[in-house]
């Protein structure tokens, strides 16, 4: 489907029906989701708190805006939950500055009153601070002012503005397609910026104040173009756009050259795409060319069977979304259309039902499963494709256990001779069973219209449709093949080891990844990897140990990233430039695999035949 062109040049008349008295962070939810934003579930990573919290410099006696703590406690404050998009500090409470603001600034009416500001915000250098006025403290969302030059110049007519701009300069250039034009190009044709005033409106904010850019911003179809005028603006024309397409009309309206290598850089995050599957349709007798299924039978519908008791843990009638509970039925579960989780032990000493907010949407799925030791499980699925973990006796994990844009439809749980798993469905079609103890997935395209699923301890998946219910006999070898080498993965203290970007504890969950059946995935962990170990001077300890793990991953036929993957335990052998025992380690480890991957000299794909010869050169030279 294409998506809804947006004409960002309309966009002064949208700031100024939202200053008419529209819901104040109405524009920024709209924003951020235009520019592709996903709100991704769980707790916030980042709180109000975490920032600078100097004890000295505050007045207490000073109320905060409601329009700040508003955004503090607000699901659509995405800095708390993506504080890298933003490369900002924040400060709570507020402090006062030391800079005040000047009489004759305009800022103070009648050039009087309370000169001090509270700041909140600081750019990511300390270049600059943004606050507001002591004076306007009161107010419930006052303007927003900045520190430029050694004095306070306005920035926003609001904090509420104020926070949907600072959205709108960082996120169309994470989530969008970018062209920068230099100083030198524009000041040589200054015709550019006369093309760029005559075929475009401004979006109606103010100038946006940061490092010296002055930059005022322009709206175009799915596009916006920033015009930074100040002395610290290196690049003069910012392009930013929803698509690629939309990028190339400004620049060629412009007159500014986009054909460059490497001119035009792509989001640096883009969502995961849906399936296009049909309606499921399962017979006895299919299977799955890889062998991890079977269909075993194929029957009327079954959905599993649940305790009338878990609905009644909603309180409110025609609240409950879904229902669920263990394998003895002594964990009772349910979950409403806003959002809460409810859960029931019966054989508690004391049993009192415990209600949790674990979803910003109404829960569509639920299972609970008991495992051995008493330990008891509950996942939770939601109308946005969000799962959350909860072991009942700790806090829910934070992050949501999966997330997809699309709405969960059915969970289960079992304890498998293997461990304890879990199987998902979601609206696409999409199928995907994990083994718990190890993170190992396995992603099945069954279908849309599963309605419930089923999960038992001989690993048979009863899939429910509207006509029925199908048994899948899975074949746990085959279907999480990398299942051992994810548990040895656990074995290695990756903590105390070192890569190029500070300790490994990113390294297991990459190599993880590298096995996944999503390309896009195994792909771009090779790359962060590749960030993360590759260095000539052989500067990272994490490498060593990681090598056998990436070599065994290369021998699947199955892994997707198999050209990548070569190349990189190809240039983990260059250390030519290494100094001290780390470098032969290295250098040694790679060697010791090179025999198991020779054979890839006759692999029938060129890029991976020439990554092989890579491979092999580099193991025949000596560091010096």
């Amino acid at each position: 489907m294409t998506p809804e062109i947006i004409d960002y040049g309309q966009f002064a008349e949208r700031l100024r029906r939202h200053q008419q008295g529209r819901p104040r962070w109405e524009l920024l939810e709209a924003i951020q989701r235009e520019w592709g934003y996903e709100d991704p579930g769980g707790e916030p990573g980042h709180s109000r708190w975490g920032g600078e919290n100097q004890k000295h410099g505050i007045d207490w006696a000073l109320p905060v805006p409601l329009a700040l703590n508003e955004w503090w406690d607000s699901p659509l404050n995405s800095f708390a939950f993506k504080p890298r998009l933003y490369w900002v500090h924040t400060q709570w409470p507020p402090k006062i500055s030391e800079l005040e603001v000047a009489h004759d600034s305009g800022l103070l009416a009648g050039g009087g009153g309370d000169r001090r500001v509270c700041v909140f915000m600081s750019e990511c250098h300390y270049s600059h601070e943004w606050g507001y006025l002591a004076a306007e403290a009161e107010e419930p969302d006052p303007r927003v002012v900045v520190s430029v030059g050694g004095a306070w110049v306005e920035q926003s007519r609001s904090l509420s503005e104020f926070l949907m701009q600072l959205a709108f300069e960082r996120m169309p250039a994470h989530y969008g397609w970018t062209l920068r034009v230099r100083r030198a190009v524009v000041d040589a044709d200054p015709r550019i910026i006369d093309r760029l005033r005559s075929s475009y409106r401004e979006l109606g904010l103010l100038p946006w104040q940061e490092r010296g850019t002055d930059a005022l911003s322009y709206g175009a179809p799915d596009a916006v173009i920033r015009h930074g005028r100040g002395p610290g603006a290196d690049f003069r024309i910012v392009i930013n756009a929803r698509t690629r397409d939309a990028l190339i009309a400004v620049a060629e309206t412009l007159g500014v050259d986009w054909t460059g290598e490497k001119a035009i850089r792509p989001p640096s995050e883009v969502p995961q795409p849906l399936e296009d599957l049909g309606p499921v349709s399962l017979a006895e007798g299919d299977a799955d060319p890889r062998g991890r299924w079977a269909v075993v039978s194929r029957g009327p519908a079954s959905p599993p069977a649940v305790p009338g008791a878990a609905a009644a843990l909603v309180p409110g009638p025609g609240a409950a979304g879904a229902v669920a509970a263990d394998q003895d039925a002594t964990t009772l579960v349910a979950g409403d259309t806003d959002g809460h989780v409810h859960v029931l032990e019966t054989d508690d000493e004391h049993p009192e039902t415990i209600s949790l907010s674990l979803h910003r949407a109404p829960v569509t799925a639920l299972t609970c499963l008991k495992l051995r030791g008493g330990k008891r499980l509950v996942l939770s699925g939601d109308e946005h494709g969000v799962i959350r973990y909860w072991s009942t006796r700790r806090k829910p994990l934070r992050a949501p256990f999966a997330r997809r844009r699309t709405p969960v439809r059915a969970l289960a749980t079992a304890q498998l001779e293997t461990g304890p798993a879990l199987a998902a469905a979601w609206a696409d079609g999409l199928v995907r069973v994990w083994d718990l103890g190890s993170d190992a997935v396995a992603t099945l395209r069954l279908g849309t219209g599963i309605t419930h699923l089923g999960l038992d301890p001989d690993a048979g998946l009863h899939v429910t449709d509207a006509d029925g219910t199908s048994v899948l006999r899975l074949d746990p070898a085959k279907l999480w093949p990398h299942r051992d080498l994810r548990l040895r993965l656990d074995g290695v203290d990756w903590g105390s080891l070192w890569t190029s970007r500070g300790p490994g504890h990113m390294v297991p969950s990459l190599i993880g990844k590298v096995a996944s059946d999503d390309k896009k995935t195994a792909m771009d962990a090779v790359h962060d990897l590749y960030r993360l170990l590759v260095s000539k001077e052989a500067s990272s300890t994490a490498a060593v140990p990681a090598i056998p793990f990436l070599v065994e991953l290369m021998r699947d036929p199955d892994n997707l990233s198999r050209s990548t993957l070569l190349l990189l335990i190809a240039d983990l052998a260059d250390v030519r430039e290494a100094r001290g025992g780390r470098g032969d380690a290295q250098l040694a480890a790679v060697r010791e695999a090179l025999p198991a991957l020779r054979y890839l000299h006759d692999d029938p794909e060129p890029p991976i035949r020439w990554a092989a010869n890579e491979l092999e050169q580099n193991c025949a030279a000596s560091p010096t």
